[in-house]
């Protein structure tokens, strides 16, 4: 089953794309296009699909978030099409030349992720004709993740910063303190829209990312307080009575599993050492 949805709120038009094989889709990706900018390029399962969508937009540039394959899927073919520069952070724009791998699970839920050798590493901020974009790093999901800020709209393009306000699974190289970090980051800002990469939320969206936050915090510190009594990863998973996403963690040979929280938490504090 396909999803494919249109929205507009302001001056922003959002496209919502998902694909099951069975029943609704329960992930969703958004590609969002304000003045010309375009936000994202999708997963590659539907690249199709948001090609329609999407084709006939005035798209004069294109700015990547981060480069996981569910937001830098479809570059190529978009930036073809519209003829247009491709913008990223520095790191995403290095990333982006030789992607690391992607597992089974992920290639099953978006698609491969091609590379692409010419985004144009920026910083600072992103211009449209009437808008001004601070470009803010948002290191925790990805390492070269960035959120998009317009201060006089309030709008926040906040990438995977939140998706909700818990948290399943993991990526195997995901951090939880700079996830934390950089949510307190973003908090200092004033707005209320939040337009995630897969959970747009255009009301309480600063509260929203509030309770992700308590979330995670609390996560640390149960996981740091059995770390400081000497408990193994397996140990703390246990006895914080985790359940495990078994067809997820299987699928993904473990790239994506609820024990990587912990092993986050475990690498944070020896790093932070």
């Amino acid at each position: 089953m396909n999803v494919i949805e249109t929205f507009e709120f302001e001056e922003i038009k959002g496209f919502k794309f998902g694909k099951s094989l069975f029943g609704k889709p329960k992930l969703f990706s958004h590609i969002y296009f304000i003045d010309g900018l375009m936000i994202d390029t999708g997963h590659t399962k539907m690249a199709s699909k948001i090609f329609h969508q999407v084709k006939d937009l005035p798209v004069k540039q294109i700015f990547i978030t981060h480069h996981h394959e569910d937001h830098s899927g479809n570059i190529t073919a978009m930036q073809s099409h519209f003829d247009c520069p491709v913008y990223a952070s520095d790191l995403c724009s290095e990333m982006m030349k030789s992607p690391p791998p992607i597992s089974f699970a992920q290639k099953i839920s978006w698609g491969t992720r091609p590379s692409f050798q010419n985004i144009i590493p920026t910083s600072g901020f992103i211009e449209t004709d009437n808008y001004k974009f601070e470009i803010i790093p948002i290191p925790g999901h990805a390492v070269d993740m960035v959120a998009l800020y317009e201060p006089n709209k309030k709008w926040l393009f906040s990438a995977d910063l939140y998706v909700n306000s818990y948290i399943a699974y993991f990526l195997e190289n995901e951090s939880i303190l700079d996830q934390i970090n950089s949510i307190k980051r973003i908090l200092e800002l004033d707005f209320d829209v939040m337009l995630c990469g897969h959970n747009p939320q255009f009301k309480n969206g600063k509260e929203k990312l509030k309770k992700k936050l308590l979330f995670l915090e609390k996560l640390f510190e149960d996981i740091y307080n059995l770390y400081e009594k000497k408990f193994s990863a397996e140990q703390i998973f246990r006895e914080l009575k985790y359940k495990e996403f078994w067809y997820v963690r299987i699928m993904s040979n473990g790239h994506l599993s609820k024990l990587n929280m912990v092993k986050s938490v475990i690498r944070d504090i020896e790093n932070k050492k």
